[in-house]
């Protein structure tokens, strides 16, 4: 019987040389030695005529000042009592007790333990599990059946009298109707996503997979820049090439029940080619298509992680490590283990036989202090290792990326703050045999890794793999609703491209060059119409009694912008772009704007639903549900005596 154990993984002799090799080698990296080892030749990620992004030193003093390595912290220190093994010869999955593990804790024969699982059932919504079955006795070696895709484990004492361990498992069962596929290669697509991580935050904090991503078939997107504020619209762009706002008007508002249902997103016409399709997280109440929102009330995907994730908070201990919000733990498993361990079973049971796409999101150790990534560090770099070492990236185009960098915390109050919060990372690998088929297609992504890019390029690369897939004619068509300038990143880019292009407006545009405003005077006067702005648009909304009008209490910086890169620079009506930085009395809230205004008459423009809230506000809007409107309102009820 030749089995592969899924959860935990059994790790050969020369992972753990290397693993041990590369941890010496972090613990030993000194601030001096990590400047050597991150050195950049070049001045900027962007250099063209219409767009000069500029490169940021990850170790530059300002920050080593405020930066703190974290140590991984394990979810328990216990053995598995109870192992899922993959039979490869029957096609199913087995639970092995570990004998040796139950005599350590009962000092017993291998009689003394009695061990139970609880069938997860799916639920009719597509958002939430539905129950779970009767208690089921399981002896060694015990066969699932195909229909348990979920299941909470408990072992006892003989006696039933004791809890010795409890664990929970998802299982990726076969699919129950098969399509034809044909002969002609697909490739894979598989999205493993970590929210809030900077291209420069992940050179800081996980120097060993920076490394590990400058592997041959590669290629780092050094010119992605996000279109939007936070998690939803960008990742909504990614995979539907529409911004929520259009959607409003030409499909359904995405904040209305049953909406999501409705959006043609990417995976729908992935599934119709013939490709398995699966999406996870690992956070119910960050969820990206649930946080304020009403999710899916179909299951969106062939393989949806969300119901069975609603089971184990619900019926896992949960806990939080030190300074979190979210839930870092479900039992005696990291959140992010079971979303690694879904994505492994998934690509392990299909990514050899048949096309596949899925998207791996993990918020819980990466959203709530953007230092803690360092913690991380060996656990993703071994996720990676691990899908090497499964042969995974010989199929699979691999998208390594994050939604957006930091938005609060100490990085907000650098120098480079507006580059870490717009300049996500985004890694791409293309396995040997695309590379070899499709030579044109890597040379383009190769010349793009230097030019300006954004999520809808992204999308229309998706929809590039759809069309290969298809053996459609190749075409440089534009395929996203909101970009029509977008293209695929396997054709070149523009050498010259300006950020309108790309669809990404000056809010979140990194190519220009902004210096530093010294007019106290001016630059109070301007974060002070800004204020009054946003307490009108809350007038506006009808939100007066519910949140606190707000006063100025501090200007921490102002810029003006002095380049005229794309010609929009007006210098007949006086209005120039601005970025205010500035603190209300309020709760102490702390607000980023980017305005057009003129100094001598004072005439201001500003879109107030861009306007960023760049510290943590917990609570403060807690009486409103609107996404966007919570930014902005600091409720009467929780106004705190500063």
């Amino acid at each position: 019987m030749m089995r592969f154990i899924y959860t935990p993984v059994k790790r050969c002799l020369w992972c753990f040389l290397i693993f041990f090799l590369l941890i010496m080698w972090n613990n030993i990296n000194t601030r001096g030695n990590e400047q050597k080892i991150v050195k950049e030749k070049e001045r900027y990620y962007v250099n063209s005529g219409r767009c000069q992004m500029p490169y940021v030193n990850p170790f530059n003093d300002e920050v080593m000042k405020v930066y703190k390595r974290f140590q991984f912290i394990p979810c328990t220190n216990e053995s598995d009592m109870v192992t899922l093994l993959y039979d490869e010869f029957m096609k199913k999955y087995v639970l092995h007790t570990n004998e040796e593990v139950v005599h350590q804790m009962i000092e017993l024969n291998e009689n003394a333990v009695a061990c139970f699982y609880q069938k997860i059932v799916y639920g009719k919504h597509a958002d939430v599990y539905d129950s779970l079955g009767n208690k089921t006795r399981f002896n060694q070696d015990y066969i699932v059946s195909y229909d348990v895709e979920g299941m909470l484990v408990e072992c006892r004492t003989a006696d039933e009298t004791k809890v010795l361990q409890k664990d929970a498992f998802v299982l990726v069962q076969p699919p129950k109707k098969v399509k034809k596929i044909g002969s002609h290669r697909k490739p894979s697509i598989i999205m493993y996503g970590i929210d809030t991580v900077s291209r420069t935050n992940l050179r800081r904090t996980m120097p060993m997979i920076f490394e590990f991503l400058k592997s041959p078939g590669w290629y780092e997107m050094k010119g992605y820049n996000k279109v939007a504020d936070n998690s939803f619209p960008n990742i909504f762009a990614m995979l539907t090439g529409f911004s929520p706002e259009t959607a409003k008007t030409q499909i359904c508002d995405t904040d209305l029940p049953k909406c999501l249902d409705n959006v043609p997103f990417i995976w729908k016409e992935l599934k119709r080619a013939g490709y398995l399709t699966a999406y996870a997280e690992d956070e119910t109440g960050a969820n990206t298509f649930t946080y304020s929102k009403h999710g899916f009330s179909k299951k969106p995907v062939d393989y949806y992680f969300r119901p069975f994730l609603t089971a184990l908070e619900n019926n896992t201990l949960t806990t939080r490590c030190p300074g979190c919000q979210m839930k870092y733990c479900l039992g005696r498993r990291l959140a992010n283990s079971y979303i690694f361990d879904y994505c492994r079973q998934f690509m392990q049971r299909f990514v050899a036989s048949r096309p596949i796409w899925g998207m791996f999101w993990s918020n819980h150790f990466s959203h709530d202090d953007t230092f803690m990534l360092s913690g991380m560090e060996h656990k993703i770099l071994t996720d990676l290792l691990n899908f090497e070492r499964d042969g995974a990236f010989e199929h699979t185009i691999m998208i390594f990326f994050s939604d957006h960098g930091a938005r609060f915390g100490p990085l907000m109050q650098m120098k480079e703050a507006f580059l870490e919060e717009r300049q996500p990372m985004m890694f791409i690998y293309l396995p040997p045999w695309f590379r070899s088929k499709y030579p044109q297609y890597a040379l383009s992504l190769a010349q793009n890794q230097n030019r300006l890019s954004s999520n809808f390029d992204m999308y229309n690369t998706l929809k590039h793999i759809l069309r290969i897939a298809k053996m459609q004619k190749d075409s440089k068509v534009s395929w996203s609703y909101d970009c029509p300038k977008c293209q695929s990143l396997f054709y070149p880019l523009p050498v010259n491209r300006s950020c309108s292009e790309a669809a990404i407006k000056e809010e979140y545009c990194t190519c220009h060059r902004y210096e530093e405003v010294r007019d106290n005077t001016s630059n109070w006067r301007m974060a002070e119409m800004v204020v009054t702005r946003i307490n009108q648009y809350l007038w506006q909304n009808h939100l007066q009694n519910l949140c606190a009008n707000l006063t100025l209490r501090f200007v921490n910086a102002t810029e003006v912008r002095v380049d005229n890169l794309d010609g929009n620079l007006n210098t007949k009506t006086g209005l120039r772009h601005y970025h205010s930085k500035f603190q209300v009395h309020q709760n102490l809230g702390e607000f980023f704007a980017t305005i057009l205004y003129n100094k001598d008459n004072e005439e201001l423009k500003v879109n107030v639903e861009l306007i960023s809230r760049i510290n943590m506000y917990g609570n403060d809007s807690v009486c409103v549900k609107n996404k966007i409107q919570k930014l902005y309102c600091i409720c009467l009820t929780e106004l705190k005596n500063i």
